[in-house]
C-alpha cells in the first residue's frame, strides 16, 4: 500500500442531520427597559359577593321627628270598678272634725279647698288663658280634650293667677306633658375654654366669658315645688354640638350638670370633638335625656379641660316636660 495521497476537493453538501439534544439554559441576561404602559383593559366580570361582615356597633339616637297629627279621640272605654267605701259612720265623722271637743280647723280648711276647687273646675273650667290658668297641662287637657298642643298658661300652686307661668302642653303623649322652655336655650359654639388656661379641671359655664346659667321664665321656687308634687316624673334634653371642622370622636369628655337646688350636680360623660381630617366627616351631635323628677331642670354645666382648649363646641338646652 502506497503513501496518502493529497486531499481531494470538497463533496457535495449531505442532507440535514436529526436534532441534537437541548443544551444547557445560559446565564440571565440584563433586564431591558420598561416598556410604555399598555391600554386599559376592558372590565372584568363583577366577582362573587363576599362574606357577610360583622354586625356594627349601635348608632347614636337621632333628632327627634316633628309631632304627627293627633288622632280622633278614641271609644270611651268600660265604666272601672267601684272604688273602695269609705263606711264612716256619723259618729267617725265627727270623731275626724272635732278634736279634743274643738273643731279640727285644718281638716276643715283642706276639705273646703278641695270642694271649692272641684266646683270651680266643674262651673268654670279652666282654658289655658292667664285669666283662667288649669293647675298643669293635665288638668287642662282633661278640662278641654279638644284643645291641640301649644302654648296655655298653668297655676301649680293654684293661687293668685298673677303668677301664672306660660307653657309648652304637650297632648300627644298620654296624659299630657308640662314642658317649660329655658329663657336661652342656645349655647353659642365658640371655644369656651380657649382663656381658662388650664386643664383637667371643670369649667361652668357661668364662670366663663358671656356664660350664663339657665334661666326658666314664671318658674319661681314655689311653683316649681307644686309643678313637681303634681307629677311623677320630669325628662329634658341637652344636645352637645362640634365646631365647624370637627366631629364626634371616640373618646369621651366628663360634663357635670348643676340641679336646679343649685347644691347637688351630677356627673355624665360624652362622645368628645375631634378635628375633621381631609374629607373625612362623621357625627357632630350627641343628645342626652335626663330622668329625674328631684334634679330638674338643670341650672349649669361644666366641661372638663383638656389638651385641646382651643376646641369649638356648644349646647342645645330643651325644655323640661313634667308628666
Amino acid at each position: 500500500m502506497g503513501p496518502p495521497g493529497p486531499p481531494g476537493g470538497d463533496g457535495l453538501k449531505g442532507s440535514q442531520g436529526t436534532l441534537g439534544e437541548v443544551g444547557p439554559a445560559g446565564l440571565k441576561g440584563d433586564q431591558g427597559h420598561i416598556g410604555p404602559i399598555g391600554n386599559r383593559g376592558d372590565p372584568g366580570m363583577p366577582g362573587l359577593p363576599g362574606l357577610f361582615g360583622e354586625k356594627g356597633l349601635k348608632g347614636f339616637e337621632g333628632l327627634p321627628g316633628p309631632a304627627g297629627q293627633r288622632g280622633l279621640p278614641g271609644p270611651p272605654g268600660p265604666p272601672g270598678p267601684p272604688g273602695p267605701s269609705v263606711n264612716l259612720t256619723l259618729t267617725k265623722i265627727k270623731d275626724l272634725m272635732y278634736v279634743s271637743d274643738r273643731p279640727n280647723y285644718p281638716l276643715i280648711q283642706t276639705l273646703l279647698d278641695s270642694l271649692q276647687r272641684d266646683l270651680r273646675l266643674l262651673l268654670d273650667p279652666p282654658d289655658g288663658t292667664k285669666e283662667y290658668p288649669a293647675s298643669t297641662c293635665l288638668e287642662l287637657w282633661l278640662c278641654q280634650p279638644s284643645f291641640p298642643s301649644g302654648m296655655y298658661y298653668i297655676d301649680p300652686n293654684l293661687g293668685s293667677p298673677v303668677d301664672a307661668l306660660l307653657v309648652y302642653c304637650n297632648f300627644s303623649t298620654a296624659g299630657g306633658q308640662t314642658c317649660v322652655p329655658p329663657r336661652r336655650e342656645q349655647v353659642p359654639i365658640k371655644a369656651w375654654l380657649k382663656d381658662s388656661g388650664t386643664e383637667s379641671s371643670f369649667h361652668w359655664l357661668s364662670a366663663l366669658e358671656r356664660g350664663f346659667q339657665f334661666e326658666y321664665p314664671g318658674a319661681s321656687v314655689v311653683q316649681m315645688r307644686f309643678l313637681r308634687l303634681n307629677s311623677h316624673s320630669a325628662t329634658q334634653r341637652v344636645t352637645f354640638s362640634c365646631g365647624q371642622g370637627g366631629r364626634l370622636g371616640s373618646g369621651e369628655r366628663e360634663i357635670k350638670f348643676l340641679a336646679d337646688t343649685r347644691r347637688q350636680s351630677f356627673l355624665g360623660a360624652l362622645r368628645d370633638c375631634v378635628p375633621v381630617e381631609g374629607g373625612d366627616s362623621g357625627p357632630q351631635q350627641s343628645t342626652f335625656q335626663f330622668e329625674e323628677l328631684d334634679l330638674l331642670p338643670i341650672r349649669d354645666l361644666a366641661v372638663l379641660g383638656n389638651g385641646s382648649l382651643t376646641q369649638e363646641f356648644g349646647f342645645t338646652i330643651g325644655p323640661v316636660c313634667f308628666s
